[in-house]
């Protein structure tokens, strides 16, 4: 909302309360907390810019000077509290205000720069926040690009003047380049003024303008540095081998087709189809590295299409080791190509009740939409983006059927997440394996692809498959159709035997008894596989294999309650409180863990074990679920099969009191209020267990370690024969 500094002075000393509702309608946040704290910071932020030591910048704090109050960002679910705009010697800038109105008594640094302990848990630090938002308006805000304007940032507290412990180590980097204020603390006035005299000084209202208007654009100078990067053969976690290059090679030549050899693009949806372990995630990174470094690549934002917090998290981690702070900007979240968010269809309902129709009519709303709005949200108009390369395309939503309704993010009254991606976008390439959606709403299929693209008017609908390609299980092709088989999934791979010539074939079925807790087979050589009797004999040989250099992680099913999830420092709480709890077994060992601990929602935390957290000295010290890995390998894993799925006589059976995935929560709903327990609802929710067990058992590259904790499903697992 871009006011004048004189306006936003003058409503918040007479009109406090229509300020806050014109807020309310602009961010959809009515919530009594955001309220209080609009009414606390906003005239103490207007308090302080008027002190007498700003006269000198009468210029830029006088009736011309503008600002805008909680900006979004283009093509992003983040805002802004405020954006101070205007120039600096000639040259237009922006300074980002974020504004915090806590109580900070107690607060502590946390255990990696970018996080504290505050009120016992861990929250992203202010600095953080604000570095991510100035970053990316930096790389990717079309007004700053046009006017080659500067970019800083900083954190205000407008309720408490004690923030020393904000400003130590390891956050002392950070706020010196994103500093810290407080409207309490006399001393501040003077740090302010000479903050804002080295970088807004005069107004411009034009660039401020422009400013407020402004889209996503990628720099494509900074885009392709990152490109590079991941290209680089030297340096780069992405290597492309066998039907990979073949995968890679047909997308880049089916780009050229429609936009390189064209005046006009022509409108393309590609689909690369692959089992786990077929290099897809791989496949997508080096496409949108080659594409954003291509010179003949006309202008055009190029950009990862992620389907979950876990999956971008992830993603935007790898983007920045490549390309340095800023680059996480590379990555859309599939809910961004939605016309509307949750707050504006919550608000026209109200203005216009009769309007929207329920969710298999979502063409009518769209329609509706685009008839009183006139133009769809930044991040969601047709064509914006040159190129959408969506990873883990089997987790987008389809809200034309039941399980696709109800609170994920975005409007799901306006129709298919694909759909909408296709139609933001010029070119579309899908990388998905139908058999890794386990969770209710993910229930896009390939053959809802072909249809919404040929409604989108698509000329060219590619297919290319990965399948007969293994790069995870050690190059076992006959592994990945075991699990299959002795999950009972019935998967159709589409495997080409003339393929197998070039990988590894699976040896004899031979069984090699090690020590009396555990089994171990060869049949899959020299992909190890390993049964276990004892939970810390399994823990022992991934930590031999950590020991020796190798990346090891521990998962499981979501079969246990995630109770530690709000706690600042869950490894630190008593063993019998921790995700997982086995009490002493005959030698009088227990057993402890936690479930992956994300402050700030960072999944990569886990996935990488990045320096700073727990996970980077210990890498067993927590415990993975499918969500978090899925889409990502290590060389050994080891996997504790709890009691959701068990086996009776080669006959799989899931017991919903011990499924905690809140996922398959309208699946459990469903069973529950069944006549019988082995219909149709039983059977749905079966096989999205199984499925996420598939998941887990193939995200090892070396070696898959299993300790089942019911022991009749230990040994019917030990019996199962290649067939």
């Amino acid at each position: 909302m871009l006011l004048t500094i004189a306006t936003f002075r003058d409503r918040v000393s007479t009109d406090m309360q229509g300020l806050v509702r014109d807020l309310q309608s602009v961010t959809k946040r009515k919530t009594p907390q955001e309220e209080r704290a609009w009414k606390e910071s906003l005239p103490s932020v207007s308090d302080a810019f008027s002190h007498p030591s700003f006269s000198d910048l009468h210029l830029y704090f006088g009736t011309q000077g503008v600002l805008s109050l909680e900006y979004k960002l283009p093509a992003s679910a983040c805002w802004a509290d405020m954006v101070l705009l205007g120039q600096h010697n000639k040259r237009p800038a922006a300074v980002i205000v974020e504004l915090k109105n806590w109580m900070t008594a107690g607060d502590k640094p946390g255990t990696y720069q970018g996080l504290m302990f505050r009120q016992g848990a861990s929250a992203q630090h202010p600095s953080d926040q604000v570095s991510g938002y100035t970053e990316y308006i930096k790389q990717f805000h079309s007004a700053v690009h046009e006017a080659n304007a500067d970019v800083h940032g900083c954190v205000l507290f407008t309720r408490d003047k004690n923030y020393h412990t904000y400003q130590l180590i390891p956050n002392a980097d950070l706020t010196q380049q994103y500093p810290c204020f407080s409207t309490k603390r006399d001393q501040d006035t003077d740090r302010l003024l000479e903050y804002f005299k080295e970088r807004l000084t005069a107004p411009n209202r034009e660039f401020a303008e422009k400013f407020e208007e402004g889209t996503y654009v990628q720099n494509r100078g900074f885009v392709a540095q990152i490109g590079r990067q991941v290209l680089d053969a030297n340096d780069s976690p992405f290597v492309l081998l066998d039907n990979q290059r073949f995968a890679f090679a047909e997308v880049n030549a089916a780009v050229e087709r429609s936009v390189l050899d064209r005046k006009r693009p022509k409108k393309t949806v590609i689909i690369v189809k692959g089992p786990p372990g077929s290099g897809k995630s791989v496949v997508a990174a080096k496409v949108w590295a080659s594409l954003v470094t291509n010179e003949k690549l006309k202008d055009g934002n190029v950009v990862v299409t992620t389907t979950s917090t876990a999956q971008r998290s992830n993603w935007e981690h790898l983007f920045k080791l490549a390309g340095g702070h800023g680059s996480s900007g590379v990555t859309i979240s599939a809910n961004t190509y939605t016309p509307a968010t949750t707050g504006v269809f919550g608000s026209l309902r109200k203005q216009y009740p009769d309007a929207f129709k329920k969710e298999p009519e979502w063409r009518y709303n769209v329609e509706m939409l685009n008839s009183l709005l006139g133009e769809f949200r930044s991040g969601s108009r047709d064509n914006e983006y040159l190129v959408s390369i969506v990873d883990e395309a089997h987790a987008l939503i389809n809200p034309e059927h039941v399980d696709g309704r109800g609170q994920f993010g975005f409007a799901t009254a306006f129709g298919p997440q694909a759909y909408h991606i296709m139609r933001a976008s010029t070119i579309t390439v899908f990388l998905l394996d139908e058999q890794q959606g386990f969770r209710d709403r993910e229930n896009t299929t390939i053959d809802d692809i072909r249809l919404w693209a040929q409604e989108l008017g698509v000329k060219s609908i590619e297919e290319i498959d990965l399948s007969g390609s293994q790069f995870r299980c050690a190059g076992s092709i006959e592994y990945i159709r075991w699990v299959d088989r002795t999950l009972s999934l019935n998967v159709h791979d589409g495997l080409d035997n003339r393929n197998e010539g070039v990988l590894l074939k699976a040896a004899e079925p031979t069984v090699v008894y090690g020590s009396n807790d555990r089994l171990l087979t060869n049949r899959f050589d020299p992909f190890k596989f390993a049964v276990y009797d004892s939970i810390h004999e399994m823990e022992r040989q991934l930590r031999s294999h950590h020991d020796a250099g190798e990346s090891v992680r521990l998962l499981a099913s979501y079969s246990r309650p995630w109770a530690t999830q709000n706690r600042a420092m869950p490894h630190h709480v008593d063993a019998d409180e921790m995700d997982f709890y086995f009490p002493p077994d005959k030698n009088g060992k227990s057993w402890s863990r936690v479930w992956n601990h994300t402050p700030k929602g960072d999944y990569s935390l886990f996935v990488q074990a990045r320096a700073g957290y727990p996970m980077f000295d210990d890498p067993l010290c927590e415990v993975g679920c499918p969500y978090t890995v899925r889409g990502f390998d290590f060389d050994y894993v080891g996997l504790l099969w709890l009691s959701d799925l068990v086996n009776r006589d080669g006959v799989w059976i899931v017991n919903p009191e011990h499924v905690h995935e809140t996922g398959l929560t309208p699946s459990l709903g469903r069973l529950k209020k069944a006549v019988t327990q082995d219909g149709p609802a039983y059977t749905s929710l079966l096989k999205s267990v199984q499925q996420y067990y598939r998941i887990l058992m193939t995200r090892s590259v070396k070696g898959l370690y299993v300790w089942c904790e019911d022991q009749e499903t230990r040994e019917w697992l030990r019996r199962t024969e290649l067939v």
